[in-house]
């Protein structure tokens, strides 16, 4: 009886810490979707107050105890909850009692730096923001500990247990192998514009991109889509998750795959086992795990061929004078470029971007580089990995949000995510043999069934190599995602 009136508290607890963190989140969604610019400093302060009482409870006296007692329950769901209670409250006891607070606080005026310093192409008006959150983040790593370099304490935030020393030995790997087989795909394709010049206007984008999100399972009644500079994915409660994308008349695609990839985070939260709701439990194993469901729905199977069948269709359900040629729309949403910009990558050379980000914040944080020095080092890395020439700070190191967000750490999770989404499809085409037939037609629901019973269901109940070994029986590897970039190409020259 004594066992189960302490999970009664804990479980009061943390979903006292849920609804704070959702909180802090919805004031987050509307500082990127509709609040004035001029509200920085004031918002600045409301997330700081309730970070605040985020730390009050999370350093609660009685964590010691209640975790004790689930460590002795024998039950391996209720230890391993025990376990990421203890994660989770080591953390907030390690780390200085208004450290979160001002790591909010420094976060939300940076947001704001940012957005400045991008519209007017100057790294040196986010420098010194920039600067205190690095100075935050070193605090944070020394606080936490480690074991090899500072970065690691960073990555496990993201991916437990991950070391930087496993990721160069797969990046650069990963780095060997997609040179190789970037020079050989690209190539200069004729005719690709699959609608012959036509564009897609904004209001029917949208209209697709709700049918798109529709169809794959995203429930609405728990969810919306809105539209921001940075498309990301918001969970604002059991049953509000929420997701964003941007569109441009000039290139349907951009907004198309922006919703796609949101909508397999957006699913992932929404699948979460209800049972566990309110508790850390109810979350993604890893971020890696979390990209590997975006990835999955953007890229392997919004970029197949099937699905260039489906989407014809519903194009052709709102345009029905328009003539759009389904193999080069599959040339099209596959054309393999060198480019400067993360977000408009492709498959292959997307991971070189994030190769670049992975070395330039390590070094960072590691002392070895200083943020002034970040632009021009950016850039050299950029010729390095890509071969490519940047004189654009807004082009180039000031491009992705996550820096001012304080998300050191977070960007290796989109590489990883990609190798995870390659192995696990390929168990998912094991198992449903018809998947191709159910793409075209535009039926995903055996799909998201598979995908809530392998992996949402699981929730954090598992480590994400744990899950893996579930999934396909071994470790995380680079080799499932390179075999599937190689038929893709297969696929492209035939």
């Amino acid at each position: 009886m004594k066992s189960d009136s302490v999970i009664l508290e804990i479980r009061k607890k943390e979903q006292t810490i849920k609804d704070l963190e959702h909180i802090l989140a919805l004031l987050s969604w509307d500082q990127e979707t509709g609040m004035p610019g001029a509200a920085a400093s004031g918002r600045a302060r409301q997330m700081g107050l309730i970070q605040d009482q985020l730390t009050e409870h999370l350093r609660d006296e009685r964590w010691p105890h209640w975790l004790e007692v689930l460590q002795s329950i024998q039950n391996i769901e209720v230890q391993r909850w025990g376990q990421l209670l203890q994660r989770r409250y080591r953390e907030y006891q390690l780390l200085p009692p208004d450290f979160m607070t001002r790591f909010v606080e420094s976060s939300s005026m940076a947001r704001d730096s940012w957005l400045k310093s991008r519209e007017a192409d100057d790294f040196g008006l986010f420098a010194p923001d920039l600067k205190q959150l690095v100075f935050l983040l070193k605090e944070r790593c020394e606080c936490l500990g480690y074991e090899d370099e500072p970065y690691d304490a960073l990555l496990d935030l993201y991916e437990p247990g991950m070391k930087a020393s496993v990721l160069e030995k797969l990046f650069d790997q990963l780095q060997k192998e997609l040179s190789s087989l970037i020079d050989k795909a690209i190539r200069p394709f004729e005719h690709t514009d699959c609608f012959s010049g036509n564009r897609i206007p904004i209001d029917i984008q949208k209209k697709i991109s709700l049918r798109v999100l529709q169809d794959m399972g995203y429930d609405f009644k728990a969810g919306r889509l809105d539209y921001s500079v940075h498309p990301f994915t918001s969970t604002l409660g059991a049953y509000d998750i929420r997701v964003t994308t941007a569109f441009d008349e000039n290139d349907f695609f951009n907004g198309l795959f922006s919703t796609i990839h949101e909508g397999g985070h957006g699913l992932y939260e929404q699948n979460l086992p209800p049972q566990w709701h309110g508790t850390v439990v109810s979350e993604a194993c890893s971020l890696g795990f979390h990209e590997s469901q975006s990835r999955l729905w953007e890229n392997i199977i919004g970029r197949s061929r099937p699905f260039c069948l489906y989407l014809k269709n519903l194009i052709n359900q709102e345009m029905p004078d328009l003539d759009v040629h389904e193999d080069r729309m599959f040339h099209q949403m596959n054309k393999v470029e060198r480019s400067l910009i993360r977000v408009d990558a492709d498959e292959m050379t997307y991971n070189l971007h994030i190769i670049l980000r992975f070395r330039l914040e390590r070094a960072l944080i590691n002392g070895e580089i200083q943020v002034e020095n970040l632009p021009e080092l950016w850039n050299q890395e950029l010729f390095n990995l890509l071969g490519l020439k940047n004189e654009s700070d807004r082009l180039g190191v000031l491009q992705d949000i996550h820096w001012s967000c304080g998300d050191m750490g977070y960007f290796p999770t989109y590489t990883l995510g990609n190798m995870f989404s390659a192995q696990i499809w390929k168990q998912v085409k094991h198992d449903i043999h018809d998947v191709d037939q159910l793409i075209e037609k535009g039926q995903f629901q055996e799909i998201q069934c598979w995908l809530k019973d392998h992996v949402h269901s699981r929730a954090a109940l598992l480590t994400s190599t744990e899950m893996m070994h579930e999934l396909s029986g071994s470790d995380p590897d680079t080799s499932f995602f390179i075999d599937y970039l190689k038929d893709k190409q297969r696929q492209l020259n035939g």
